[in-house]
């Protein structure tokens, strides 16, 4: 896919996003409402999503492909943790700065905007295999994420095994087996799952760009440091995956969601763990902004060096 049509479907998805800002702004969405959206995605919308996508026939090279891509994330996931432990050194961020970066290496908005994403370039058998990353995902964020944030030793008490029964993970489950079993769900139950699963795309972004629109603008641009975050995270990260998982992933799909997942701005939900375990929320809320602002001339470019 040329650079034209990449950056076409990408600034498709941040107009989205700027409509969200606008609503917000304007006081059609409130921060209940914004909240209470996110979590009708995060546990309805996005699940149905992720099982629509499985709805395939059984396929061995479709199998493979999941199997391949749940090994280079892995991969992926396990450099960026390492990364992240020296990289807040590396900028010489301040103490309280540091957990927030450090979460902000490894997580990305690979849900939100990542299946959008990766839909629009390759269709619902990228959708497929961007599920199987973000299980990964799921995982991690609850436990890794929460030991970022928090510190080794006080971290491991923020850890639940309940976090293996979010949607996220359930819905992947759920889709894998029929996957693997070759059911194709009736109509009466599959049709709404699949209308459910189309909201995905457009609300995720309105919710972006509403979350967003809580920042004060005026903060949003003083720390250089962001700076150096966002190019890590929608530049350094990606060409790093690209060329470390290149010489051993040989399915150029499975390389190409990898690779563009890792380049998806700063996760959203970043700003809400920070809040929750009192960690610099202002922080995250800022670099997400910015990693979200320019990811419309990234995203398109890392697309194009996969496709």
């Amino acid at each position: 896919m040329e650079f034209g049509a990449l950056f076409y479907q990408v600034l498709t998805l941040f107009l989205l996003i700027l409509v969200g800002w606008g609503v917000r702004r304007l006081g059609l969405f409130t921060d209940e409402v914004t909240t209470g959206v996110s979590r009708f995605l995060v546990n309805v919308a996005l699940p149905a999503l992720v099982i629509d996508s499985m709805q395939l026939p059984f396929d061995p090279a479709l199998a493979r492909e999941g199997g391949m891509l749940a090994l280079a994330a892995g991969a992926f996931y396990a450099g960026a943790i390492l990364f992240a432990l020296v990289f807040p050194r590396l900028i010489r961020a301040r103490p309280e700065e540091r957990p927030v970066f450090a979460f902000l290496v490894v997580f990305a908005n690979t849900g939100f905007m990542g299946y959008p994403v990766v839909r629009a370039i390759w269709g619902e058998k990228a959708v497929f295999l961007a599920a199987i990353y973000n299980l990964l995902f799921s995982l991690l964020i609850f436990t890794v994420g929460v030991l970022l944030l928090t510190g080794a030793k006080a971290g491991w008490k923020e850890v639940s095994p309940r976090v293996l029964l979010s949607p996220g993970i359930v819905s992947v489950a759920v889709g894998l087996s029929l996957f693997f079993l070759s059911v194709q769900l009736p109509e009466v139950i599959g049709g709404p799952i699949a209308m459910l699963g189309a909201l995905t795309t457009p609300l995720s972004m309105i919710v972006i760009g509403a979350l967003l629109a809580r920042l004060d603008p005026r903060t949003i641009f003083g720390n250089p440091r962001v700076y150096i975050y966002a190019g890590v995270r929608l530049l350094l990260l990606p060409l790093a995956a690209l060329v470390l998982l290149r010489p051993f992933v040989t399915d150029p799909l499975v390389l190409g969601v990898c690779v563009v997942l890792a380049a998806m701005p700063g996760a959203t939900n970043a700003a809400l763990f920070a809040e929750e375990y009192g960690v610099n929320p202002e922080l995250a809320s800022q670099a997400v902004f910015i990693t979200t602002l320019f990811c419309i001339a990234t995203i398109p470019w890392i697309a194009g060096l996969v496709t």
